[in-house]
């Protein structure tokens, strides 16, 4: 775990800029060699405000957003929510998991799929799923690791660019409850 005091707590309207700041800074890093150079382009902060803004004031259905912060600084966050992605069916979808590269490692991506799976929970979801972009490899092992199981395979639509998914599965919400 980190040094310092981690906490993790439910988003809220006023986090959206801080949240736009890091969502930008860790797509770009984590994209850098797989993102066509035009997605780079269309991505900055404004165009993540707006949507952080949207998921705000037009939520999914049972979505649940936590921030991950250390000595009150926002280090890392999750978005789930129920999916519209037919291969995951009723599962939860983990929308977005970033951690800032700086606190890689270090126990905070565990620690958020062990919080967010427990608010799934709470909602009803007995199981839960996420896409991963093909070639994320640190993304890939991590879930793999975590006992993610390979359901299937998708297209997403963007919005910045068609990029080639890999799903990860748990059936069982309480793996991710064991982190």
């Amino acid at each position: 775990m980190p040094v310092g005091a981690l906490t993790v707590r439910e988003a809220k309207t006023s986090d959206a800029a801080e949240l736009a700041r890091l969502h930008v800074a860790v797509w770009r890093e984590t994209y850098r060699q797989l993102a066509p150079v035009g997605a780079f382009a269309a991505l900055d902060e404004t165009r993540r405000l707006a949507f952080w803004l949207d998921k705000f004031a037009h939520p999914s259905g049972r979505q649940v957003i936590l921030l991950a912060e250390l000595d009150g600084n926002l280090v890392g966050f999750t978005l789930a929510s129920e999916s519209v992605n037919p291969q995951i069916g009723a599962m939860a979808e983990i929308k977005l998991l970033y951690i800032d590269r700086r606190f890689a490692r270090q126990g905070i991506g565990r620690h958020l799929l062990a919080e967010v799976a427990l608010c799934l929970k709470n909602s009803g979801f007995t199981g839960a799923a996420l896409g991963v972009v093909e070639g994320n490899t640190p993304a890939i092992r991590f879930y793999s690791a975590l006992g993610g199981q390979e359901l299937g395979r998708y297209t997403d639509s963007g919005p910045l660019w068609l990029s080639p998914n890999i799903i990860y599965a748990w059936h069982d919400i309480e793996q991710l409850l064991r982190l």
